[in-house]
């Protein structure tokens, strides 16, 4: 009995013996990839993803399952590609960002007052004794001051008289150094100044000031002055005295005054008309508009407007010595076009630069290419407007933070009994008429507009994350569980597996 015992023992030990040495065998390559993807698989933010390597799963539902999560990428791939597309196109709107910004906040308006009669005639004798004019000679510098008395920007054609005329004699004048002397003083134009309804001295508000109209006067320029009131006659009052008995007596353009309403910094804009015996009154409103931090990024060609400290290319130019503004780009290039065909540029009109200065000889090229400046063009306009006459091209974009001054302009005829001189109002001298302008805000607030991006990449981050839960459940951490996976646990297994079956 014991030894039938003792004989079942040491087989069983055999067996065990055999069975102990016997080569494992090693799971296969395929059955290994599919345990280390089903780690990641149970914990990932990915949905449906873990159906694809989970065991019990038959081969069919997996080949559905597979089907759905290529579906669902494709969708949000081609989705993710029209959300960068539209990203690109970096469309703008412009809404009303506030309707109660304070007046306050910016200063009163520049105004330019400029006579049409630009040169006070009385002070010709005193020119042709400080020149040393002779009698030959006194002629034609009264013809040439004639031309000067009228001339602007686009009105050349004054000089056109000029023509065939011996110029040379009187070329080494500097006839804008004449034309300042001869411009009419503050005191000579001006009176009755009011600013904020108190009474100052007109020579203490106004400044003289060169304009594409002459030599003008200019009020607030320096100062910057600011006001709160807005009822007529709480900002600048002043009577324009005409001085008709003291103008060129050639020039039979109509009498009057030309007036500028400005931003600060900025050199020149369309002119307001102020007739003989008209008293007017002008009523400004503001407009603010600028582009918000997400449309700085932009090339400025691109979003169509220029910063301040943004450099101004070839193409795109400002007034030396004054930051851009779309109205000084346009100055400066009415200089360029005159430099263009004349080789030089009127400085009376101008503030001072490196330009050359016409000089005498050079005024009837002025007048010959006078028909080249009355217009302007927008680059590419000829495509579409027929046009009889070439104009000045002027590749010149809007600031990216302007001032709009709205205008409202009212006039009033006067009594045949006001028409009467300024310093003896009971004289009844009928020559030197005057005008009553009154200058004064409408309103306390500015309407302010901004203008943005349609789609910034805020949104584009918004709709991106938008879409990733709704084609695969997932998340940025989601994201970054796949980018970990792919770029750190699947190189690290590859190498595992190749020093193992290289080196056992």
């Amino acid at each position: 009995m014991q030894n039938n015992q003792l004989s079942t023992l040491i087989r069983r030990r055999r067996a065990l013996h055999v069975w102990q040495e016997r080569p494992v065998k090693q799971p296969s390559y395929d059955i290994v990839w599919m345990q280390f993807i089903s780690r990641y698989t149970i914990g990932s933010h990915i949905h449906g993803f873990y159906q694809l390597f989970w065991p019990p799963m038959r081969r069919r539902m997996r080949l559905l399952w597979a089907l759905a999560l290529i579906s669902a990428l494709t969708v949000l791939i081609y989705i993710t590609y029209l959300l960068g597309e539209r990203h690109q196109r970096h469309n703008f709107h412009t809404i009303i960002a506030d309707s109660r910004w304070p007046i306050r906040n910016i200063a009163f308006p520049v105004i330019v007052v400029c006579n049409k009669n630009r040169l006070n005639w009385s002070r010709l004798p005193e020119i042709v004794q400080r020149y040393n004019i002779s009698a030959a000679q006194q002629p034609l510098l009264e013809r040439i001051l004639t031309g000067y008395d009228a001339v602007s920007f686009a009105r050349f054609d004054v000089f056109a008289t000029l023509k065939d005329q011996p110029l040379q004699t009187l070329n080494h004048l500097n006839f804008t150094q004449i034309a300042i002397e001869m411009a009419w003083r503050c005191d000579e134009l001006l009176a009755e100044c009011k600013w904020k309804t108190e009474s100052t001295d007109c020579c203490e508000l106004f400044r003289p000031r060169r304009s594409p109209y002459g030599a003008c006067l200019a009020f607030n320029e320096v100062e910057q002055r600011a006001i709160v009131a807005i009822e007529s006659g709480s900002g600048l009052m002043v009577r324009l005295r005409l001085n008709e008995a003291q103008h060129a007596p050639n020039n039979l353009e109509m009498k009057g005054f030309l007036l500028n309403v400005l931003e600060p910094n900025v050199w020149f804009d369309y002119p307001i008309e102020v007739l003989p015996d008209v008293d007017s009154t002008i009523g400004i409103r503001a407009v603010y508009h600028y582009y918000d931090e997400d449309t700085l990024s932009m090339p400025s060609q691109q979003r169509m407007c220029l910063q301040d400290y943004e450099h101004v290319s070839e193409k795109i130019h400002t007034l030396q010595g004054l930051k851009y503004m779309m109205e000084n780009c346009f100055a400066e290039c009415q200089q360029l076009y005159m430099l263009r065909y004349c080789n030089c540029t009127v400085d009376l009109f101008y503030p001072p630069s490196d330009h050359v200065a016409c000089q005498l000889k050079d005024l009837p090229c002025l007048a010959a290419n006078n028909h080249r400046w009355e217009n302007y063009e927008q680059p590419g306009e000829q495509f579409y407007v027929a046009q009889a006459k070439t104009g000045l091209i002027c590749e010149c974009l809007h600031n990216c933070k302007s001032l709009t001054l709205v205008n409202d302009v009212r006039k009033r005829v006067q009594s045949p009994w006001q028409r009467v001189n300024v310093s003896g109002r009971t004289s009844g001298r009928p020559e030197n008429r005057s005008m009553l302008l009154d200058v004064y805000y409408k309103r306390f607030n500015i309407l302010v507009y901004k203008t943005s991006l349609i789609y910034s990449w805020m949104d584009l981050m918004v709709s991106f994350g938008a879409i990733c839960q709704l084609c695969l459940g997932c998340s940025i951490i989601g994201l970054l569980e796949v980018l970990y996976f792919g770029l750190i646990d699947v190189p690290h297994f590859c190498w595992r597996r190749y020093v193992l079956r290289r080196f056992g």
